[in-house]
C-alpha cells in the first residue's frame, strides 16, 4: 500500500485530546494501529507502533501528572514520506527531581524502575525518540517508526552470501579500473545498501545505508546528497554523501564506503572533491564531517581536503574492530570534529565563557575566521521561568544530545534532571550543546561543568548560532592513549580536554 502522503487528497495530521486517564489507554492505541494500516505499516512493525505507544504514554502519565489530577494530552499523528511520527503533548508540572538519582537495582524505586522500563521499551519499538521542552507551552515526546523494509528482506539469500565473501575477501589485482563519479540515481539506492553490506556487514553506524526506500526518499528531499563510483559496466563501486540534519546550510560529509576489492583505487577521494563541488552550488556555509581514533587515516583524509579540527568528541560511538588495524583494546570510538567554510560569515558575535576564552579563540583562528568576542558581567538573571530543550537520543550509539535554546530561570535544575535521567537509562555519553551568541552560555558554563560536563570544541552553525560543546562521560573509562590524533592541533584539543576531564 503506498504512504498516504504520496496522495494529495490525503488531509494529514490526526489529533486526539485525551483525559490523562487509563482507561483512555485504548483509544490512543487503536487509533495508532489504524493509521498505521493505512500507511501499509506491515503487521510486526504494526505490534511496535501499539507497544512503543502505549509505554510512551504510560510514562507521561507517572512523571508529569500527580496521582488524582486531571488534566488532558494530545496525541498528534503526522503522516510522512519515510514513515509515522506521533506527538505526545501535555503541559503537566516536571516530575520531583528527587525521583531522579544515579541508578542503583538494589535501592530505586519500583515507581522509577517503571518509569525507566516504559523507556526502554519505548526505545525497542521506535526508531526515533526525543523530548523537546517548550517552556510555558509543555512538553512534546516525538515518536518515529519508519516504513521501509530492510535489504535483508529484499536480497536473497545466496546473494547475502556473495556480498559477505566480498566483504571478508581479498582486494583485486592492482590494475587500472575506470569508473565514473555523479549523484545517485533513485534506482540505484538498492545497489548501495549492497555496497554498504558487502563493506560492513550490518555494522555501519548510520543505518539508513541498509533500507533502500529510506536512502532514495532521504535524496529525493535531500537530506541526503549521495554520489557513487560507477564502472563502465554499470556496477556502483563507492558511496559517500552528505547528510543534512538540523542545520541544512552545513551538511555534515559521511556515510563513505568501498566494495573492499575495489579499495585503494582513489574512491572516496574522488567521491569527495565532487561533493565538495556540490557543496559550493547549493551555496553551503559549511561542511563538518567526522574522524575516527581508532586509526587516523580518515583524519588525515579530511585535513588534505581543508578540513580542520575543532572538537573531540569522547565516545561517541560503539567499538568497533578494524581489519589489518592493531587494537590494544577495543573501546567506544572517539572521533575528531573537523570543519571547513564554504562561505565565510560576514560578522558572528560570541561570548565564550572566560575559562575557555584562549582555547576557544584558537580554534576559531584554525579554521579561519576572526569572531567578535564580547563579555558579560554573568550578573544578569534570564527573564523567563522555564528554560526551552531539545534532548535527542541515538539508540544505536547509545548517546544523547541536549540542545539549550533558551536559557530561563530554572535553567540549572533543568539541565541536572535530564542528565540524570539520561544517565539512569544506560546512555553512555550525553553532549551539551550551548549557543555561543547568548551571554547566559558565558554565565552557566562553569555550573555546568561542576555537574561533570567538561569541555568537547566547537561548531560552526548557520544564523550566527555556532556551539559550545561540552561532554558528560556516563561511568565511562576511556583509554585516552588509545586514541590516534593526526595534526598538531588535534593533539592540543585532546591534551587541552584531558586537562579539563582531571578536574571533573
Amino acid at each position: 500500500m503506498e504512504n498516504p502522503k504520496a496522495d494529495p487528497n490525503f488531509s494529514g495530521q490526526v489529533r486526539i485530546t485525551l483525559p490523562n486517564n487509563m482507561d483512555y489507554l485504548p483509544i490512543v492505541t487503536n487509533t495508532v494501529i489504524n493509521m498505521g494500516k493505512i500507511m501499509g505499516f506491515e503487521k510486526e512493525d504494526l505490534l511496535k507502533l501499539e507497544k512503543g505507544t502505549k509505554e510512551a504514554v504510560i510514562k507521561i502519565i507517572g512523571y508529569v501528572y500527580k496521582k488524582g489530577e486531571k488534566a488532558t494530552y494530545s496525541i498528534i499523528l503526522d503522516p510522512q514520506e519515510l514513515g509515522l511520527k506521533i506527538i505526545i503533548k501535555e503541559q503537566g508540572i516536571p516530575f520531583d527531581p528527587d525521583l531522579i538519582r544515579g541508578y542503583d537495582p538494589k535501592s530505586v524505586k519500583k515507581e522509577l524502575a517503571l518509569k525507566e522500563l516504559g523507556t526502554f521499551l519505548t526505545k525497542q519499538q521506535m526508531d526515533g525518540f526525543s523530548f523537546h521542552n517548550l517552556g510555558k507551552e509543555g512538553m512534546e515526546t516525538h515518536l518515529f517508526k519508519y516504513l521501509d523494509r530492510h535489504i535483508h528482506h529484499l536480497v536473497n539469500k545466496e546473494k547475502l552470501q556473495k556480498l559477505e565473501k566480498e566483504r571478508t575477501g581479498e582486494l583485486l589485482p592492482k590494475k587500472s579500473i575506470s569508473y565514473t563519479v555523479r549523484r545517485m540515481k533513485p534506482e540505484e539506492a538498492i545497489e548501495v545498501s549492497k555496497v554498504a553490506y558487502s563493506a560492513y556487514g550490518y555494522t555501519y553506524i548510520n543505518e539508513a545505508v541498509y533500507y533502500p526506500d529510506r536512502l532514495r526518499e532521504l535524496n529525493r528531499s535531500n537530506d541526503f546528497i549521495s554520489f557513487v563510483a560507477v564502472t563502465c559496466d554499470g556496477e556502483i563501486i563507492a558511496h559517500n554523501a552528505f547528510e543534512r540534519r538540523e542545520d541544512k546550510g552545513i551538511p555534515e560529509l559521511g556515510v563513505a564506503f568501498t566494495k573492499p576489492e575495489f579499495r585503494g583505487r582513489g574512491c572516496l577521494n574522488r567521491l569527495t572533491t565532487a561533493l565538495l563541488d556540490e557543496a559550493e552550488k547549493q551555496k553551503f556555509i559549511g561542511i563538518f564531517a567526522n574522524g575516527i581514533t581508532t586509526h587516523p587515516f580518515s583524519q588525515k583524509t579530511l585535513i588534505k581536503f581543508g578540513f580542520r579540527d575543532c572538537a573531540l568528541y569522547l565516545s561517541k560511538g560503539v567499538s568497533r574492530i578494524y581489519k589489518s588495524i592493531e587494537q590494544k583494546k577495543p573501546q567506544r570510538e572517539s572521533m575528531v570534529l573537523f570543519f571547513r567554510y564554504v562561505k565565510h560569515p560576514q560578522k558572528l558575535v560570541i561570548y565564550p565563557p572566560a575559562h575557555h576564552l584562549e582555547m576557544i579563540v584558537g580554534l576559531y583562528g584554525h579554521i579561519g575566521f576572526k569572531p567578535e568576542i564580547k563579555t558579560t558581567d554573568n550578573k544578569t538573571a534570564p527573564e523567563i521561568d522555564k528554560s526551552i530543550l531539545s534532548v535527542k537520543t541515538d539508540l544505536n550509539a547509545l548517546i544523547a544530545n541536549i540542545n539549550v535554546k533558551t536559557y530561563g530561570k530554572d535553567i540549572l535544575p533543568e539541565i541536572l534532571k535530564v542528565l540524570k535521567e539520561l544517565c539512569i537509562n544506560r546512555t553512555e555519553t550525553i553532549y551539551l550543546r550551548l549557543r555561543l551568541n547568548d551571554p547566559f552560555t558565558s554565565k552557566y558554563t562553569a555550573e555546568f561543568e561542576k555537574m561533570g560536563f567538561f569541555f568537547c570544541g566547537i561548531l560552526p552553525r548557520s544564523g550566527g548560532n555556532d556551539e559550545l560543546i561540552l561532554q558528560y562521560l556516563n561511568n565511562y573509562v576511556i583509554d585516552f592513549d588509545q586514541l590516534m590524533i593526526a595534526s598538531d592541533k588535534g593533539k592540543e584539543i585532546l591534551e587541552y580536554i584531558k586537562g579539563c576531564f582531571a578536574k571533573v
